[in-house]
Parts: structure tokens; C-alpha cells; sequence
């Protein structure tokens, strides 16, 4: 049966100089901005741009997610095409728009993006699409707006790929050495590095007003102890590796290699229609149920808002 390829991700969006949570500015920021029906964000080439649709708030299984399609709108480049047996040349520009389905647990701010076929856009797409568009729209707000008091912050993003610790594993395995293990840290949405050095370097960046913190281990000998450090801050921070492989070969493992995936079977294309399914498929994964007692905490704070924004949604649609 034909699959669709799930990811896991950590959508870590903090506001202001005092890295305010994600849900604080859910419904003033975040919403309002994916739903902006102007937004695209051109590629450097010019080649595709990229935005959001079909965004919705949904309630499945009691618990509200944000949901929506991710396109790429481009185009493909056919240079020969074969004609009565012979190949001819036969430029043209035949569009295409492939997609992939976002749901973003408001609860944890964990999320899947499930690609429909392989050219789908994937995390680190999103992310940048994400950023310029928040940007945009709280750019947009306070030129209109006077007051400086009800200027809006600007959101700091850092979607990352969760690795399942299978995945880390697998890469350990083609490691015959590892030169420099490199971890970059960042404002976390509410949750708690359980390493105790990565919480200290959460503290001083709060300290010195810092956005981003390098830790850096030169030739460090125990794969175990590197397995269970990347393992705890998983999708808490991003890793490079400077290695010698299996074959004795210099190269650097980027953190995109370090990406979690999951089959999911699926004959059609994706519809708002599968999310149920897709949730049910990604709970059997420990990482995505995981709810810190803070996050806990600060959904239950801002679910009467949540649900305000879904009644008011239904009223416009009922007029």
C-alpha cells in the first residue's frame, strides 16, 4: 500500500525579549498570522513560494490542534520528452503545487508535518515560512498602530526535527570516531532541558539576553554518553558533528540528519478528513504525548481563549 511520510517536530515559537510562550499570543499572533490570505514567501531563486491554507482549530480527542496545508507552488523545468520512439526537445514550464499537512498540538507544542509525495516541503521549510510570516504580519500591526504600548513582539522561531532515539542510534552506528559534537541552544516555549548543564546555559541566556548558546565537546570518546545526551534534548536543541565514518572518511553530520520519520499507509492524496488518523498513528510515539507540567499548566490557562476563537469562527460561519 502506497505510505505518506510522517515527521515529528517541536514547534518552539517564543515572543519579545522575554520569551513569552507560544500560546500567550496564540490568539492576537499566531492564528490571525496563518491566516493571512496574502502572505507567500518567495525562494531566493524566485523559482516557488510557499504558504499556508485550509489553517483551521480543531478539537480531536479533547485536546485542540492547529491544522492547515503547506504549499509549494512551482514549476517544473521539462527540457526532452520522447516522441514516436525518439527523444526530441521539447522545453516547457508544467506547474505543480505539492503539499504537506500540518497539526501543531496546542497543548505541547509538539507537531506533525506529513508529507503527500516526495517533493513535499519538509520541517526546515516550514520553518523558515513560519518565521517571515509571523514577522510579517506583527510588522504589519505596528506601522498601523500609534501606540507604542499596543505594539505587538516579534516572534522568535525554532522548529526543529524531534529524533526518535532509534534514529539517533542509526546515525551513531555509521560514527567510527567523533571529533566535535557541537549543540546550539535557543529559547525554549515553555519547557525544561532536563540535562542539567543545558538548564544552566538556559539560565545565563536569560541572564545576558542571549538568543542562541553554543556547547561544543572536542573528541569526545563515549558514544553512550552522547546517545543519552542527544536523546534528553531531543528536539531542545540542534546538533552538528564533525566524525570519522565507519569508512575512515572526514564529514559533518548536520542536524537535518538527525530527522525522525515515520510510514504512515495511505493510498490518496491527504485531506483534512485523515488528521484524526494522522494523530492516532503519531500518539503511539511517547515524544508527541509528552506534556511538561508548565505546558499543561499554560494550556489549561488559555483554553477558554482557544475555544472563544472556534465559537466566534462558527458564529461568522452561521450568519
Amino acid at each position: 500500500m502506497p505510505e505518506k511520510i510522517m515527521h515529528y517536530a517541536n514547534f518552539n515559537v517564543t515572543f519579545g525579549p522575554n520569551d513569552e510562550p507560544m500560546l500567550t499570543h496564540f490568539a492576537d499572533i499566531v492564528f490571525p498570522a496563518f491566516l493571512e490570505k496574502d502572505f507567500r514567501r518567495v525562494n531566493s531563486g524566485g523559482m516557488a513560494s510557499f504558504y499556508v491554507s485550509d489553517v483551521e482549530i480543531k478539537e480531536i480527542n479533547d485536546e485542540y490542534v492547529l491544522v492547515g496545508n503547506y504549499i509549494k507552488d512551482t514549476q517544473y523545468n521539462v527540457l526532452t520528452t520522447i516522441q514516436d520512439g525518439k527523444l526530441v526537445d521539447s522545453p516547457q514550464k508544467v506547474p505543480t503545487a505539492p503539499y504537506s499537512r500540518f497539526i501543531i498540538f496546542l497543548k505541547n507544542h509538539k507537531m506533525i508535518l506529513i508529507r503527500n509525495e516526495g517533493k513535499s516541503p519538509d520541517v526546515r521549510s516550514f520553518q523558515v515560512t513560519v518565521n517571515k510570516m509571523l514577522h510579517h504580519y506583527v510588522r504589519q500591526h505596528n506601522l498601523k498602530e500609534e501606540n507604542k504600548n499596543q505594539r505587538l513582539p516579534y516572534a522568535f522561531v525554532n522548529i526543529v526535527d524531534i529524533p526518535l532515539p532509534n534514529d539517533i542510534e542509526e546515525v551513531l552506528k555509521t560514527i567510527k570516531q567523533v571529533k566535535k559534537l557541537r549543540m546550539k541552544f535557543f529559547p525554549l516555549n515553555n519547557d525544561i532541558n532536563p540535562e542539567l548543564i543545558a538548564r544552566g546555559i538556559d539560565e545565563q541566556m536569560k541572564k545576558t539576553k542571549s538568543k542562541h548558546a553554543l556547547l561544543e565537546f572536542t573528541s569526545p570518546e563515549s558514544k553512550k554518553e552522547i546517545q543519552g545526551l542527544l536523546n534528553s534534548s531531543s528536539g531542545l536543541a540542534t546538533v552538528t558533528m564533525d566524525v570519522i565514518d565507519s569508512h575512515g572518511n572526514k564529514t559533518r553530520i548536520k542536524e537535518e540528519s538527525f530527522v525522525s520519520q515515520k510510514q504512515v499507509p495511505l493510498s490518496q492524496n491527504i485531506e483534512p478528513a485523515n488528521d484524526a488518523y494522522f494523530i492516532e498513528q503519531a500518539m503511539s510515539d511517547p515524544v508527541v504525548k509528552q506534556t511538561s507540567d508548565e505546558n499543561r499548566a499554560l494550556y489549561e490557562r488559555f483554553k477558554p481563549s482557544i475555544k472563544k476563537i472556534i465559537d466566534s469562527i462558527r458564529m461568522m460561519g452561521c450568519e
